[in-house]
């Protein structure tokens, strides 16, 4: 059950954190209503997204609004006025990326000043207290102590968390519960692949004894990556020349640009690629660049940074950390 505290509770809490901490969560809040925003934003036209996609990254895809800025000034501050006049709290600031219009308001007042429609409002609004009720949670496990190892006793000390549980780590903030049951999935996952790994070392010793495999060769390799030119792919009524966009794919990496999502999503729209998608709103394109960013990782020039189940994929310049 969520935990909802009271403004009192909740600035009583605030109130006793160290600046790390306090810094730590502000921080989180507004990254994660950015990231809200923009994926709203970009579902509305048909783009969809895994949650973990920076918003950076999304709002290059974006003609229209954006959140530029989230400011809680822990009580209400004339200085921080909506634009009606009214002194706020919680003040919101967006940008129109197209004209360059900044608007700066609260909660209450979207619709007013942006014309975003009311269901997109809604859905919105509804994220960002969401994240509101997210924070509410840390509060109260900060409040009362939570320790990860009452809830997992087996994670080892030297364990390497991904990149967004170990900045909890570092600020000594406590895990979200979505992310402990990542953990938790991440933990089994591991075991499976474990128990896999060991069989096919068992059939693999039993096939070399039988003399039935090039030691070698790998198969998977010589088809898929042994040639740098990859051949043209179908994909639904259109081909995909990968070769055509391996300069741009490269350009995006060296911008930044870590989701292979948002790469076909921007191949669409500045390059005119195939627009063709699947029913889960996947890019049909979507599997030959990935098979040419991991061209790229053979050669050394790229990194596989992390995967997202079967709904992404990240990749990095070589030097970039390597995440789970």
């Amino acid at each position: 059950m969520a935990v909802i505290l009271n403004v009192k509770e909740r600035d009583r809490i605030l109130s006793s954190l160290d600046a790390v901490q306090a810094n730590f969560l502000q921080l989180h809040l507004k990254r994660s209503k950015k990231t809200v925003f923009a994926n709203h934003m970009a579902r509305d036209k048909g783009l969809v997204f895994p949650e973990d996609v920076p918003s950076e990254e999304i709002e290059m895809l974006l003609d229209e609004w954006i959140l530029e800025d989230y400011i809680d000034n822990g009580f209400v501050n004339p200085e921080t006025p909506c634009e009606c006049g009214r002194p706020l709290r919680y003040q919101y600031i967006v940008k129109h990326k197209g004209t360059g219009t900044v608007r700066r308001f609260g909660i209450t007042h979207f619709e007013e000043h942006t014309g975003i429609p009311p269901n997109l409002i809604k859905v919105i609004v509804s994220g960002f207290n969401f994240i509101d009720y997210e924070l509410d949670e840390l509060l109260y496990k900060i409040d009362t102590g939570w320790q990860l190892q009452d809830e997992l006793s087996y994670i080892p000390e030297e364990y390497s968390f991904p990149k967004d549980m170990q900045l909890h780590v570092d600020a000594n903030v406590p895990l979200l519960n979505r992310q402990v049951k990542r953990l938790k999935l991440a933990y089994l996952a591991a075991l499976e692949e474990e128990q896999l790994l060991r069989r096919q070392m068992e059939v693999e010793v039993k096939s070399k004894q039988n003399n039935r495999v090039n030691e070698e060769q790998d198969p998977w390799q010589e088809t898929f990556f042994e040639n740098q030119e990859l051949p043209a792919i179908d994909i639904g009524h259109k081909n995909f020349v990968i070769a055509e966009y391996r300069d741009v794919i490269m350009k995006y990496v060296d911008q930044g640009i870590s989701s292979a999502r948002v790469m076909c999503e921007l191949l669409i729209k500045e390059h005119g690629a195939s627009r063709e998608r699947y029913s889960t709103s996947k890019p049909k394109i979507y599997p030959s660049v990935c098979m040419h960013l991991e061209t790229l990782v053979k050669q050394g020039n790229i990194g596989l940074i992390r995967t997202k189940n079967t709904e992404d994929r990240y990749y990095g310049k070589a030097s970039t950390p390597i995440e789970v």
